[in-house]
């Protein structure tokens, strides 16, 4: 299979997975109102934040080097697991200083773990298996997840507990076929295994990258929550569902690509397709602001009053979200993720001084401040890689 054809096939498969998450939180907010659609996105949000801490940026780092003949299945099921148990106990410890029962704690920790180990399973299908099977793997847990919502909604909802259990089941399943293609098609190093401290190093900052990223959104769900209140925290993190909508081509076509640049690693990104996507988004950003006179609610109901420019504004800092998320593929086929941790700093930088002189401020200027942030990602993603560039040319 052509590679375009496999990206036309992984962009129709995987976007029925976004698409079962999207019309999910769209059902629950419609259905039961913006607060419960809100804690729905909130225990979400928490899983791979725990998740993402757990794999340790293990799915890349191991993709890497088995990839590249230095890791074989067992090894990397044993870093998998080792992950799982990490997991089980940063949820606890998570749980616990949020002040949660011990009903979710075990809950949210078990989700986490299951959601780890599926995370690293995935990435490894792409080792020598057919895309098919990691696509496959990426969207069926989403399906089901849309597929629980909508029991969830015909006995009048569940709680935070329930929302957990619901990852639980849904990862599970999955988990298991992913482990099932592994053992199908295993992986052999052709040369000695890779030290441990290679894959920490490599991992590490994969780890960090995607660490910042998922606690700088609950950091901003967080602020929206405290100084503005449950109805506003339901509205922010519908906007946030809503812009991953132009993102999930970019988000599909990553893994293929961090294969298709290992495989050909003289190949450069298309800087005009990102220089198009960039515009596009900034184009539909304004188209929103402008709806957002007429529609203020995007027909979701009064209690969604608003939250069109909330996603005009973060629709504009997703156009430099798109260009980071494929730069940052790029420097991790180098062998360079460590730029990555850097650009994703930037963005916490912004987000503290947002938080220190506009705490008190609307939903709009947090916004604000999260898609300004975006930007200064983006812009030292370009600023870093020229400078690596540069060093390598010399």
């Amino acid at each position: 299979m052509s590679f375009k054809r496999e990206l036309l096939v992984s962009f129709g498969l995987q976007g029925t997975g976004a698409a079962a998450i999207l019309l999910a939180t769209l059902w629950l907010g419609v259905s039961l109102g913006p607060e419960a659609q809100g804690i729905f996105s909130h225990i979400k949000a928490e899983i791979e934040f725990i998740s993402a801490f757990a794999m340790f940026g293990l799915p890349q780092a191991l993709f890497f080097y088995a990839k590249s003949g230095r890791l074989n299945s067992i090894a990397a099921s044993r870093w998998a697991f080792g992950c799982a148990l990490l997991a089980l106990l940063l949820g606890a410890i998570y749980s616990q200083w949020s002040g949660q029962t011990g009903e979710i704690t075990i809950a949210l920790s078990c989700a986490a773990a299951i959601v780890t180990v599926h995370g690293i399973f995935r990435a490894l299908l792409l080792v020598h298996d057919r895309a098919i099977w990691f696509n496959i793997s990426t969207t069926l847990p989403q399906v089901l997840v849309f597929i629980g919502v909508g029991i969830a909604i015909a006995y009048g909802g569940i709680n935070a507990t329930g929302w957990s259990l619901l990852f639980v089941l849904a990862y599970i399943s999955v988990t298991m076929l992913t482990g099932w293609r592994l053992y199908l098609k295993p992986i052999r190093a052709s040369e000695s295994l890779v030290k441990w401290n290679a894959l920490i190093y490599y991992g590490g900052a994969n780890w960090l990258a995607a660490a910042l990223i998922a606690a700088a959104i609950l950091f901003a769900q967080r602020w929206v929550d405290v100084t503005q209140g449950r109805t506003a925290l339901g509205q922010f993190t519908m906007g946030m569902t809503l812009v991953q909508i132009p993102l999930t081509p970019v988000n599909y076509a990553g893994p293929l690509l961090f294969r298709r640049w290992m495989d050909l690693p003289g190949e450069k990104p298309n800087r005009i397709i990102i220089a198009l996507i960039f515009i596009v988004l900034l184009v539909v950003a304004l188209m929103l602001w402008s709806i957002a006179r007429i529609w203020p609610d995007l027909w979701l109901g009064s209690a969604y009053n608003g939250v069109a420019r909330v996603l005009a504004i973060l629709v504009a800092g997703g156009a430099a979200e798109a260009a980071s998320r494929i730069l940052a593929v790029q420097v991790n086929a180098r062998g360079v993720p460590w730029i990555t941790v850097c650009a994703e700093s930037s963005r916490w930088v912004v987000l503290v001084l947002g938080w220190v002189f506009l705490k008190t401020q609307t939903l709009e200027w947090i916004c604000a401040v999260w898609a300004l942030g975006a930007w200064a990602a983006a812009g030292l993603y370009m600023a870093l890689m020229q400078t690596d560039a540069l060093k390598k040319a010399t």
